[in-house]
Formats: structure tokens, C-alpha cells, sequence
């Protein structure tokens, strides 16, 4: 019998190809169609075809597409690709994964994760596993955790629920649990539901605690997380338990306890009677076991720690047995806080969610406070100052209200429930109103102001170019950067990403503690371009910034030739909406995108103008804005029996 063709060393398929060249996926899928020299099919299926990569590479440079740079992450990928059909997506991961312990951890790895326990002795299969070692054996040794990461992520975003793990490396939930964490740093940490420890890991890579401790159900789960911890140097201390079933150490205790435990889970309905854990609030209902996940929390918080745990939203406000739990931890001023989360921040469902902020018992605390965050869309990155700075609640709907009121209404602690009835400060109310009142004064005078003085006058016409033209005449350079491939944690956080362009607000340079060798900041008057969904451009003024791998760079090396926010402002040009392309998420090349070039007085003029403009839409929001403060004023002043004062209209 003829032994198989070798496979390929790395394979791509259709997306990667499209994130290789930096186009759109329907682009690739018009290649393949139209360009009978487009590389050949060598493995996959029909519906996902999988291509050799030096020949994908080959074809692009042929066709004079700029080529993206190869990342690690990226060859690791591309290797993982050539397990296909024998192994699954997660099985590829977890081979990716076993390879870097080898590297790591040597005969300490694993004994689920040895690649005699994961690989078949086939002469094939051996022949693919052996291509992917020889990927994952040329990354650096830094490299190597950031990489295992990225299998690990990308895998799970693309299995969901069905995989044996389902928590996402860099999740939204993780990152907010580990800043919250992080406000209290030293001690004991514990996670009771640790999965592959996502948040534990997040929170050692940016604080310090003397001891890590994470407990979980799924042995495979842990196993994955001892291998990361190794990888990220982080002395994690892990075990297996069922914690609805046992308690596997009655005695510890915390200085803080993080949690995003599985949803409604169901309980033994013996044991769960005789737990002394459940004893001081009640034992949970056997049907949901959401409840018993707070009650462990707090069983196990030293005298001064705080439990944060992530739930839905049924807990809050569901009755019968958990209304009586609820209530008794109110009584017993167990609920510090509690978060309203928005949808969509879990990594497999959308539902909202809410933060328990709980401590021991203690009678020395008479109220909760309540933050509804639903509707801010980045909720994680701000909670964990609202509960450490008392004055960054002004910038979010919050309320304290006593616990006996609470109590009184069947415990319900929902914030949107509290928040409709918290009666507002007259003197809030009034200030709110004045303010309100003299910025629609100013802003209508600055617009009757502005609007007739802006004038525009083109000396001689423009000519059209793209801007590979430019780039072709040495005019303007694409800024090839090195820069994190898939960011996470603190580092990502720090990031221009594409909210910062769409809205035209920079933050802060990034930290200098976060920068790793070789990280690429921008430069003064270095412009920078989303070119997906929309197209936005904009110059970043002072430079020094990171940029998300989503944002492109652009910089002017001839400024006698083009003003960089003449440059910027063409780019963002309706005409060139034109080259968006996809069915799903829509992108556009760069450097297909024109740019009309007129002479630099005609430039300085335009911006000039586009200045005014600017000026012009800044008033216009700030009227939005405060005719919006104006009618809640006065809505609230009917609703709170608040006598506005007169002069306030004048």
C-alpha cells in the first residue's frame, strides 16, 4: 500500500489568507473564483478548503499584494491546520498546548495532556504531529504562553459550549473579575470555579498575591490551567473538586474570592441540607445552585476579604427559597455592592449579568449600594474604579439604600429596581438645570456665530490617487509596527483600538511597565486608520500611542506634498466606502483607498474649514446633550416636588 502524501507544513484557509493580505474575506473568495492560477485546494473540505501557505504567499507577491508579516501566532495556526480531519479544533489546540510543556515542564507536564494520550500511532498522524512541534519548537521561549493562549482562545471562541472548556482566555468577564481583584492586592486569592484559570492568570500578570488558588470540576480544565500557569510563571495551586457535592477545604480562607461559576446548576438534594456552609443563610434550592456559589464565596472570606462574584440576573430577584437566602445575607450585611452588567459580556450567551461585591458577616454595615453600568458597553474596564473611588460613581446611575428597605421588598437587589425610585437632590437637580441652561445658551451663540463665517475656495482641481500611489512615490509610508498579535489584559486595555478612532478620542500613552522589546508607539502626526464596518481616519497629534492590530498607520514622509489631516480627513471620504467588502464584518484594503491631492494651499484651506465644521458639530452635541439634562430636570423637578428656581430660565 503507497504511503500518503505529506502533508503540507502549514496550512491557511480562506480568513487567514484574507488577514494575511489584509482584505476581506469575500475578496479571497473572489480569487479563487476569478484567477484560474489561484493556489489549489491540498486539504480541508469543500465548504472549508484549506492552502499550502508558501504558495498562498507566493501567489500574493506575484499579484503585488502586500504581504502581512507572519506572526507567531499565525504560524502556530497555520500548523494546526494540517491536524485537521483527524483531529478536532480542540484536540489541535490541546496537542499545541501538550508540545509547549514539553518545552516547559518537561516530565512534570500533564498526564491527560501527553501526546501518547492525545495522538494516534499512525504513520500519518505522527508525520502531522511532528510538523507542528517543529512550529512550536522555533517559538521563542517568551513567546511561548501568548501563543499556547492564542490556540486556546481562538479554539474555544470557534467551539463555544460544545468544547471541553469554555471559558475565553481575555474575556470580558475575566478581565473585569482581575481588576476588581486587583484593588486588593496581597494574601490569599481563590477561585472555586477556575476552569482554566483565565481570570487567575490575568489577575497574577498584573498584581500580587502571595498564593493563587483555584478549585474546579473538570480535570481536563485543570490540567490546561497547570500547564498556563507554567507558562506564565504563575505558582498556581490547583485541585479538583465538585464543589456542589464537597467542600475540599473547610479551613481555607481568602483575602479575596473570584468567581464566574456555571449557570443553574442542579444540587444534590441530601447534601446540600447538611452543608455547614449553608447553615448561616439557607440551604439553596436543588433545582439552581446559584445561590450556593455566594454562600461558599463568603464561607470561605477572611475577616477583612470581599468575594466578587458573577451571576445572571435571576439570583437577584427570583423568590421562595432564594428570596429567604437573600434576605438573611442582607440582614447579616453580607452584600457590600451589587453591579448591573450589560448583555453580551459573557463569552457564549448574551443574557446580562450582575457583580456581587460580599463579604463576611458583620452588623456594622446598614445599606448596599447599587451601580447600574447595563448601558456602558465597556462596563469591565470601569467597575473596578467605581468601587474603589467614591467620586468615579458620579459618571454612572448609582444609589445606596438602607437594608431594611430592601428586606421589606422581598430582597429584590435588581439596581434598576432601586434606581427608578432614589430620590433625587434638589440641589442636584437645580445644579443640573443651570448647567444645563447656560451651555444651550453658549452653544446656540457659537453656532449663530460659526455658521456664517466658514468659506472654502479650491484654487486649481485635485487628481486622484490611492494610496499605494502615494506609498509607490515615497510621499507616504504604511508603518509595518511590531506590536501584540492577540493582546490581552492590561496591555490590550492600553491599546488605540477601533471605539478610540470611531469616536475620536485618544487615551493616554500606554504605561512604560507594559511595554515588552520591541513594542512599536506611534509618532507625532502619524495618521491612523479603521477600515472596517466604516472607514475612519484620524492624526494622532502627540504620538506615543499603542495601536490594537485592527488600526492601521500611516505616515507622511513628504509633509510639503500632503498635511497629514488633510490626508486624514480623505481618507475618511464617502467615495471610498466603495471598497468595503464582506458579509459579515465588512473591510476595505488600504491601499485601495483615494485620496484627491490638491496643492498645499488648497489643503491648508480645507482643513482650515473642516476645523470650523468640527467646531460646529461640537456645539450641536453639546445642545443635544443639554436639551436631553433640560427635560430629565424637569421631569424629575414634577416627579420629586422640586421647586426649579426661576432666575435658572431667565
Amino acid at each position: 500500500m503507497s504511503s500518503p502524501s505529506p502533508t503540507p507544513t502549514s496550512l491557511v484557509a480562506a480568513s487567514d489568507i484574507a488577514e494575511l493580505a489584509g482584505v476581506s474575506r469575500a475578496a479571497v473568495s473572489n480569487w479563487r473564483r476569478r484567477h484560474a492560477d489561484f493556489p489549489e485546494q491540498v486539504a480541508g473540505t469543500k465548504s472549508k478548503p484549506l492552502y499550502a501557505l508558501p504558495e498562498v504567499q507566493a501567489w500574493l507577491t506575484k499579484k503585488h499584494y502586500a504581504v502581512e508579516r507572519v506572526s507567531t501566532e499565525a504560524k502556530v495556526w497555520a500548523a494546526m491546520n494540517t491536524l485537521r480531519g483527524p483531529y478536532s479544533p480542540e484536540q489541535s489546540a490541546i496537542v499545541v498546548l501538550a508540545l509547549a510543556a514539553e518545552r516547559v515542564m518537561g516530565d512534570d507536564a500533564p498526564a491527560s495532556l501527553e501526546l501518547s494520550r492525545l495522538t494516534s500511532p499512525q504513520d500519518d498522524d505522527q508525520h502531522r504531529i511532528e510538523q507542528v512541534r517543529e512550529v512550536v519548537a522555533s517559538v521563542g521561549q517568551s513567546e511561548l504562553a501568548s501563543v499556547a493562549d492564542f490556540a486556546l482562545e481562538r479554539t474555544a471562541r470557534a467551539e463555544g459550549r460544545k468544547g471541553a472548556w469554555s471559558d475565553i482566555i481575555g474575556s470580558r468577564t475575566s478581565h473585569l473579575l482581575a481588576s476588581v481583584a486587583a484593588n486588593h492586592p496581597g494574601g490569599v486569592v481563590y477561585d472555586p470555579a477556575c476552569g482554566i484559570a483565565s481570570a487567575l492568570i490575568e489577575l497574577a500578570d498584573n498584581s500580587q498575591f502571595d498564593d493563587y488558588i483555584g478549585h474546579d470540576i473538570n480535570d481536563r480544565a485543570l490540567a490546561i490551567a497547570e500547564v498556563r500557569a507554567a507558562l506564565h510563571r504563575v505558582p498556581l495551586q490547583l485541585a479538583e473538586a465538585d464543589i456542589l457535592r464537597t467542600d475540599p477545604d473547610p479551613g481555607l480562607r481568602a483575602d479575596v474570592v473570584i468567581a464566574e461559576p456555571p449557570f443553574a446548576m442542579r444540587m444534590d438534594v441530601d447534601f446540600r441540607l447538611t452543608d455547614p456552609r449553608f447553615f448561616s443563610f439557607g440551604a439553596p434550592p436543588p433545582s439552581n445552585a446559584d445561590t450556593a456559589w455566594l454562600q461558599h464565596a463568603i464561607a470561605h472570606l477572611g475577616d477583612t476579604g470581599r468575594a466578587f462574584i458573577i451571576t445572571p440576573h435571576g439570583p437577584l430577584f427570583r423568590g421562595g427559597v432564594e428570596e429567604q437566602i437573600r434576605a438573611e445575607m442582607l440582614r447579616q450585611g453580607c452584600v457590600e455592592t451589587i453591579v448591573g452588567l450589560p448583555g453580551g459580556m459573557a463569552a457564549h450567551t448574551s443574557i446580562p449579568l450582575a457583580l456581587w461585591v460580599l463579604r463576611r458577616p458583620t452588623n456594622e454595615h446598614s445599606d448596599v449600594l447599587f451601580v447600574d453600568a447595563s448601558a456602558i458597553d465597556d462596563a469591565e474596564k470601569h467597575v473596578a474604579q467605581w468601587l474603589s473611588d467614591k467620586s468615579a460613581l458620579a459618571e454612572v446611575p448609582h444609589v445606596r439604600v438602607p437594608v431594611s428597605d430592601i428586606v421589606d421588598d422581598e430582597a429584590q437587589l435588581t439596581p434598576q429596581r432601586w434606581l427608578a425610585t432614589d430620590e433625587r437632590s434638589a440641589d442636584k437637580v437645580q445644579t443640573a438645570f443651570a448647567a444645563a441652561t447656560t451651555a444651550m445658551r453658549d452653544a446656540t451663540q457659537a453656532l449663530t456665530d460659526a455658521s456664517g463665517r466658514i468659506t472654502f475656495s479650491q484654487d486649481a482641481p485635485s487628481r486622484t490617487l490611492t494610496v499605494k500611489d502615494l506609498i509607490r512615490e515615497g510621499v507616504i509610508e504604511r508603518v509595518r509596527r511590531h506590536s501584540p498579535r492577540n493582546p490581552e489584559g492590561a496591555i490590550k486595555n492600553a491599546m488605540v483600538g477601533a471605539r478610540d478612532i470611531t469616536t475620536r478620542t485618544l487615551p493616554g500613552p500606554p504605561p512604560a511597565e507594559l511595554l515588552g522589546d520591541g513594542m512599536d508607539l506611534t509618532k507625532a502626526s502619524d495618521i491612523l486608520v479603521l477600515a472596517q464596518a466604516n472607514i475612519r481616519a484620524l492624526v494622532d497629534d502627540d504620538g506615543g500611542h499603542l495601536l490594537a492590530p485592527v488600526v492601521e498607520q500611516v505616515r507622511v514622509l513628504k509633509p510639503d506634498v500632503v498635511d497629514p489631516h488633510y490626508l486624514a480627513a480623505m481618507l475618511s471620504g464617502s467615495w471610498n466606502r466603495r471598497f468595503l467588502v464582506g458579509t459579515t464584518t465588512q473591510r476595505a484594503k488600504l491601499t485601495d483607498l483615494e485620496v484627491p491631492l490638491a496643492p498645499m494651499d488648497d489643503q491648508k484651506r480645507l482643513v482650515a474649514a473642516l476645523a470650523q465644521v468640527e467646531g460646529l458639530r461640537n456645539a450641536a452635541e453639546t445642545i443635544t446633550e443639554a436639551s436631553e439634562t433640560l427635560s430629565s430636570s424637569l421631569l424629575d423637578a414634577v416627579r420629586f416636588n422640586i421647586a426649579l428656581d426661576a432666575s435658572l430660565r431667565e
